[in-house]
């Protein structure tokens, strides 16, 4: 019998709280401690899902033997620093997407979990989805033939607020981070690392970018089309064209239960493949597959893919002349 894995959360804010939603429904999953450095936060945290420890200091946590991996939920300015200090107390990690502000922070903490045998895996939930597991198969089936294009957006519109997350340049703020992240991970999986990397964006009088409008252009010459926004509403919808037809993902793609093939000859085939909970379940799952398996990366979301995200996400940044003075 699979022995119980148990979690540490470090951070207790809403993707904390949708993720344990499905982490205390998942088979041998314990929320056993969280971590926050407001006490009262964390104490009612640790109520609500029933966690066995609660600590109001990170330190903490990372010592705390009983923890088998920490799962990172703080705004990604914070990550970086975070994911090290787990890293360095001998913890595996699940880093909550982006895994940091820059590619060589995630290059330092993938080396750091290499030379320490580690797990260390960015949160991208939407690569662990069954849509996806899905749509790659279709695609490997060559049932709508060689990808040529691939559309995908994620937008929606909030007032500006200076000392929101959203907005506030001290974390982070700006749609490329926070949401521009999913399309450019749906064309990494599916194109790989791009050729050519173009970018429109508009930017606050702070200088976080509202919106970016992103092509990128691969060696086969195929390209994608990708749209982040903060204050946008966009269809948040993906499309995959390839040379026999398309395969249309319902929105919101990015945490999709439908999608749907037709092809050129007019054959026409839907899916619908509900979440038991939320859509983290899968993600945590994956997880305790590899540490399980004592795999130090993800097959479906690998070190490399998070790499090349990164890179992408500095050029875009640069091209857009958002500076956060990240080494």
């Amino acid at each position: 019998m699979k022995k119980q894995i148990n979690w540490g959360i470090l951070g207790a804010g809403r993707i904390a709280d949708k993720f344990c939603t499905a982490l205390v429904s998942t088979p041998r999953a314990c929320l056993y401690a969280v971590a926050s450095r407001d006490m009262k936060k964390g104490k009612a945290f640790a109520n609500k899902f029933n966690a066995s420890v609660y600590y109001d200091n990170y330190l903490s946590l990372v010592n705390d033997p009983n923890i088998d991996v920490i799962y990172i939920a703080t705004p990604h300015v914070f990550h970086f620093e975070q994911a090290m200090l787990c890293l360095q107390h001998n913890k595996s990690v699940l880093c909550e997407k982006p895994m940091t502000m820059s590619f060589s922070q995630t290059q330092e903490l993938i080396k750091l979990a290499q030379k320490n045998n580690l797990f260390l895996m960015e949160g991208m939930w939407t690569a662990c989805m069954p849509f996806i597991q899905k749509i790659k198969e279709i695609i490997a089936k060559d049932i709508i033939g060689s990808v040529q294009y691939v559309q995908a957006d994620f937008g929606f519109s909030t007032p500006f607020d200076a000392d929101s997350r959203l907005f506030n340049k001290a974390l982070g703020g700006g749609s490329i981070l926070d949401v521009g992240v999913y399309p450019i991970s749906l064309a990494t999986l599916l194109l790989g690392k791009p050729s050519s990397i173009k970018s429109l964006s508009k930017l606050a009088h702070n200088g976080i970018d509202e919106y970016a409008n992103i092509i990128l252009h691969y060696t086969n010459d195929a390209t994608a089309q990708l749209f982040s926004a903060v204050t946008v509403q966009t269809p948040i919808e993906a499309n995959i064209i390839g040379t026999k037809g398309k395969i249309k993902v319902d929105s919101p793609w990015y945490m999709a239960t439908d999608f749907s093939v037709i092809l050129h000859d007019g054959t026409f085939k839907s899916y619908s493949i509900p979440h038991p909970t939320n859509g983290f379940e899968y993600e945590i799952m994956e997880v305790m597959h590899c540490l399980e398996n004592n795999l130090t990366e993800s097959a479906l979301v690998p070190h490399q893919q998070t790499l090349i995200v990164s890179q992408v996400m500095d050029e875009l940044l640069k091209q857009a002349g958002v500076d956060y003075t990240i080494p």
